[in-house]
């Protein structure tokens, strides 16, 4: 499955240009702290891209309108591969720590809660995602009536907000585990943390005892993440792009990065919508194939609404692209 492909998936399962090179460093220094210490070469120029093919034929009709912000949903690709799930990290935003969402494939043939828990307290393959939950805090996460239980192995360890964690990442922690196993069903069902089946009290100092619904997504999720492509995904000739962002008036700019910072592709996505959730976007082809081998950086950026008047930080997603 392509990734434009993807993209289209991923909407209908979760129902003049300014010089921003400043805004775009210090968005990156945050994001990226152990990545880029570079000093950028190019400035980021809006350019419109044409997402063609069957992404033409969604529009914004109240009735058409892709729910992209619902239901955290994992891409099938059985067809083709094992499943892919969506798991759920922090990270850095201008607003403060957010969750990103990164596509791992996993066993199958369907995507189950146990899975995804399991898979979700291993190392996230981006490196500037990050969870605060410790190693081994989940045993075990499984659908029974209309809840999703998800069993703590040890209460004790994690019950109290720990030392050094404000509240509102654990509760934002708490949002990472309930977007997780509820992107494994595809159903926005309560999730109820328990220990030998019987609910706890609380976790990281979060009430638990009743069943938890998560946050509003735009509330929570980064303003712009990236979902294709995977963190050093190896390109031959080719890429393409797709995520979901609430960006101003649905621009996405992006740019690709050289090895030494250079910036030697640029362009805007459009979204179908940006104020009241995340919707999807999409590049399009970007054709690499005059470009030398080794690791170039995708970044792609929320819009300044001040066109370049005030002291605008973007969110800002990256990934790392090998080209061969």
């Amino acid at each position: 499955m392509d990734d434009l492909t993807t993209l289209m998936r991923d909407a209908v399962e979760d129902v003049e240009p300014t010089d921003r090179r400043p805004e775009l460093r210090e968005a990156v220094a945050v994001a990226s702290r152990r990545r880029f210490r570079k000093t950028l070469a190019g400035g980021l120029l809006a350019a419109a891209v044409v997402v063609t093919g069957v992404a033409v034929t969604i529009n914004q009709t109240d009735h058409d309108e892709p729910e992209p912000s619902g239901p955290p949903r994992a891409i099938d690709r059985s067809h083709d591969r094992r499943p892919a799930y969506a798991l759920y990290y922090l990270g850095d935003t201008p607003q403060g720590d957010r969750l990103y969402r990164e596509f791992r494939d996993g066993p199958g043939p369907q995507t189950t809660p146990a899975a995804a828990i399991s898979m979700l307290q291993s190392e996230p393959d981006d490196p500037e995602y990050r969870s605060l939950w410790p190693a081994g805090t989940f045993s075990d996460a499984q659908v029974v009536g209309d809840v999703i239980q998800v069993e703590v192995a040890d209460p004790a360890g994690v019950g109290d907000l720990p030392n050094g964690m404000s509240p509102a990442d654990a509760e934002l922690s708490v949002d990472q585990v309930i977007f997780t196993v509820q992107g494994a069903i595809q159903q926005e069902l309560p999730v109820q943390f328990t220990h030998d089946g019987s609910p706890l009290a609380q976790v990281l100092g979060v009430p638990t005892s009743e069943p938890l619904v998560a946050h509003e997504p735009v509330d929570v999720l980064a303003l712009v993440s990236i979902s294709a492509p995977s963190d050093r995904r190896v390109v031959e000739d080719y890429f393409s792009a797709n995520g979901r962002a609430s960006s101003f008036e649905g621009n996405v700019p992006w740019e690709l990065w050289a090895p030494d910072g250079t910036v030697v592709r640029k362009g805007t996505a459009q979204s179908f919508g940006w104020e009241d959730r995340l919707y999807p976007w999409a590049t399009g082809r970007i054709d690499v194939s005059d470009l030398p081998p080794g690791d170039y950086t995708f970044v792609v950026s929320t819009a300044d609404p001040s066109g370049g008047t005030d002291h605008f930080v973007p969110t800002v997603d990256t990934r790392t692209v090998i080209i061969k």
